[in-house]
């Protein structure tokens, strides 16, 4: 009889789990915490419930966020209790260092182990890179999705922006860290990466990842560009430099560049958000 229970019970447990990961995965720039913002109504305690509002209204299971700063990102961690994350800290222009965050669902991702490595030619080390003026990093984590119990590797990132020099070679130190991090594991690879996609380092990644924007199995919905400009929170957007990189053995079932606007019809950031519905097989 108890060997017929324990059957039973291991039955059950098999037919509810699934044998393929679906969850969405998401980019999303927050702006740092900027004094001219809040002069002209952007502030981001103005705006932070707004940020807030996107990730809950789209149900993002994961997402990438960039430049909010460690008050922000605690203002968000309240804001979304449902939620754990992992980040760390880099350069910035606020008084605080801007911070590379990914938050996770915690009742869909666990976090089973996370890393950070520099955009520079010392990655291991903390360091600035080639002609930056200040640190730029990626923040991963290898992440078990709960309902299926499969794994994946999730990378953060946010490359410098003035100059060509550190832009140019990030691309290369990422694929390198991803090969050596996750080897033929899958992989997501999320961030404002400053970049449009003729760039030399866009054409490095894609020697390794596929753009989610390229691939999705449904037509890309919403705007085609994601940047808004530093401080615009009118838009239009501009430039598409926002990107969600996978693995091959990832599939890209949709994608979406979401235009949601506040009450006073300013956007929530200067960057629109990414999101992705995803199957891991």
């Amino acid at each position: 009889m108890k060997r017929l229970l324990a059957a039973t019970i291991v039955l059950m447990a098999f037919v509810g789990c699934s044998h393929k990961a679906e969850f969405n995965a998401a980019s999303f720039n927050i702006r740092y915490r900027a004094v001219a913002d809040a002069k002209q109504g952007d502030g981001w305690d103005e705006r932070k419930g707004d940020v807030a509002k996107v990730i809950l209204t789209h149900d993002f299971d994961i997402v990438g966020t960039q430049e909010g700063d460690k008050g922000q990102i605690e203002d968000l961690a309240q804001l979304l209790p449902d939620y754990d994350y992992t980040g760390h800290p880099y350069g910035g222009k606020s008084g605080d260092l801007h911070t590379a965050t990914i938050f996770y669902k915690r009742e869909v991702m666990e976090c089973v182990e996370q890393g950070t490595f520099w955009y520079s030619p010392t990655p291991e080390v903390e360091s600035i890179g080639w002609d930056a003026t200040d640190l730029r990093l990626c923040h991963w984590g290898k992440f078990r999705h709960k309902p299926s119990g499969k794994e994946f590797y999730f990378f953060n990132s946010h490359l410098y922006w003035r100059l060509e020099t550190a832009r140019a070679n990030s691309g290369k130190v990422l694929i390198d860290k991803v090969r050596e991090i996750a080897g033929d594991r899958p992989v997501i690879a999320v961030g404002d990466y400053n970049s449009r996609e003729q760039t030399p380092q866009v054409k490095d990644i894609l020697t390794l990842l596929n753009d989610a924007y390229k691939i999705s199995l449904t037509p890309p919905a919403g705007p085609t560009d994601t940047d808004l400009g530093g401080g615009n929170f009118l838009g239009p957007a501009k430039a598409r430099i926002d990107y969600l990189f996978v693995s091959k053995d990832v599939t890209v079932e949709d994608y979406l560049v979401i235009d949601d606007k506040r009450p006073n019809g300013h956007y929530p950031s200067d960057h629109l958000p990414i999101v992705c519905n995803i199957t891991i097989e």
